[in-house]
């Protein structure tokens, strides 16, 4: 048996690898952004599996009848109608292979800030051979304490990183409860939100976005944190209160900070955040990497061999975790 593959809106980057990659018993039929919605349902009808890029449309979802599964090819979900999935009864799957990517972005935002690499090299490029080289301006990471927001996926890696390289005491805050052998094989201590945005030297967003999390840092939070503290953001932006922590930093009551997403993006070029030397922004894209799209595009395979083997695909987000709909005789393995 063949099973069709629908890719809607897909990532460029994707399309020829993916096809490329495709195993015996599926076929990949691509729907570009530019396509209609009532072509892209109408190909969904009669789909098996589904790929989806971002702002697909909800009646999509709705039309793909007979789809097993969907494959959401982005980690963070916030613009997926999960309500509408899950009363569709199949499993939908976010990414989580991109976790090693952000934190390894999170680390160089942090030694970035740490070391004032963007103010040095402008010295530099005006002819100004180490001047502006007060020691106390310059700080290690070495031995620091560490603290994550959200000790998901990306926490875990960044946790992992800053304890075996650079000597850190890692502390973790997250509203979910954490299992104790996952904290321990960090290793990360659990404290409160106070406790962290006070002990830490750097602290390190990397929180998804929701009800919980919208503006959790905030004014009094950023009033906890250290004068010599930085913090890096590689979540979402909503977490924190934007205009507090450009008064913040404005103001000189932290040291740095590192970010990778903003309140609202793109990020408007006449933002104070990129007037200030003390802040490293990149445009949301710590998850950018070839090594990711190849874990992504080997992910969508071994999720489809997972549903068709009757077992849970990775990631998934929704209520329904296995797919009910596929006869036995059609199950391979």
């Amino acid at each position: 048996m063949t099973y069709k593959v629908l890719f809607i809106n897909p990532l460029k980057d994707y399309i020829d690898r993916l096809v490329d990659s495709t195993p015996d018993g599926f076929i990949v039929k691509v729907m570009p952004p530019e396509a209609a919605v009532s072509d892209i349902c109408r190909e969904a009808a009669d789909a098996d599996f589904l790929i989806s890029g971002v702002n697909v449309p909800e009646e999509v979802f709705r039309a793909a009848k007979n789809v097993k599964f969907i494959q959401y090819m982005s980690s963070g979900y916030g613009q997926l109608p999960v309500s509408v999935l899950d009363d569709l009864g199949v499993p939908v799957a976010q990414m989580k292979t991109h976790s090693i990517s952000v934190a390894e972005h999170a680390l160089t935002l942090t030694l970035t800030v740490l070391r004032r690499i963007p103010a040095s090299t402008q010295l530099l490029r005006d002819g100004k051979w180490r001047e502006d080289l007060a020691e106390t301006s310059y700080s290690e990471l070495y031995n620091k304490t560490v603290g994550i927001v959200g000790l998901g996926n990306i926490g875990r890696w960044v946790g992992k990183i800053v304890h075996h390289g650079f000597g850190a005491n890692v502390v973790f805050y997250d509203n979910a409860e954490i299992p104790l052998t996952v904290s321990e094989l960090v290793p990360a201590r659990p404290v409160s939100l106070e406790e962290l945005m006070t002990a830490s030297d750097v602290v390190c967003l990397s929180l998804p976005l929701n009800a919980q999390s919208d503006k959790l840092i905030g004014r009094d939070e950023l009033a906890l944190m250290k004068r010599s503290g930085v913090l890096v953001n590689v979540g979402r932006g909503e977490v924190v209160d934007e205009r507090a922590l450009i008064e913040c930093l404005r103001e000189g009551r932290i040291a740095g900070a590192g970010l990778d997403v903003f309140d609202r993006e793109p990020l408007d070029t006449a933002s104070e955040l990129l007037d200030m030397e003390q802040v490293v922004c990149t445009p949301h894209m710590a998850g950018v990497g070839w090594e990711n799209v190849q874990r992504r595009i080997a992910t969508v395979w071994e999720n489809f061999d997972a549903v068709l083997d009757g077992g849970i695909p990775r990631g998934v987000v929704t209520v329904t975790k296995r797919a009910a709909n596929i006869p036995v005789s059609q199950l391979v393995g």
